[in-house]
């Protein structure tokens, strides 16, 4: 899938949750770049705060915090979800591997999850088609 350009993310809403601050600030750079809006959150009750109040189209959690983890954040998300029509989606960074994040457990499920240091163009890439902006990148591409 080809890169999306700025236009294609503008009005984004993203919460990222992750106790890294370098992580947060590169990475909201990074998506700012693309006209997306993003929040920082350092703790999964911080994350649960603006959840309700940012309602975010996607969020970015990391798996491995002090205190509650991603899991945990997930399955509160999960309960709560701000969209009628279907969950929001929600992407996993980690620096686990697959096997030491448990990612196969039953009861928690990311829509994807990709590990750190996270490239920026898989990043971009995975938040267009998990809000739908995908296809308009595929539309813009397939004009020209």
């Amino acid at each position: 899938m080809p890169i999306p350009d700025a236009s294609t993310l503008d009005g984004l809403r993203v919460l990222m949750v992750d106790d890294d601050l370098d992580s947060c600030g590169w990475v909201t750079c990074a998506l700012e770049f693309y006209g997306i809006e993003v929040h920082s959150s350092f703790t999964v009750s911080q994350g649960l705060e603006a959840f309700d109040q940012f309602c975010p189209d996607l969020v970015l959690s990391d798996i491995a915090m002090p205190g509650e983890d991603g899991y945990s954040l997930l399955r509160q998300i999960r309960q709560r979800s701000n969209r009628p029509d279907k969950s929001t989606p929600v992407i996993a960074f980690t620096a686990l591997s697959e096997s030491e994040a448990g990612f196969l457990k039953s009861e928690v499920w990311f829509d994807q999850w990709l590990l750190k240091p996270v490239d920026i163009d898989e990043l971009v890439g995975a938040i267009a088609r998990l809000t739908g902006r995908a296809m308009l990148i595929r539309e813009l591409t397939c004009s020209y």
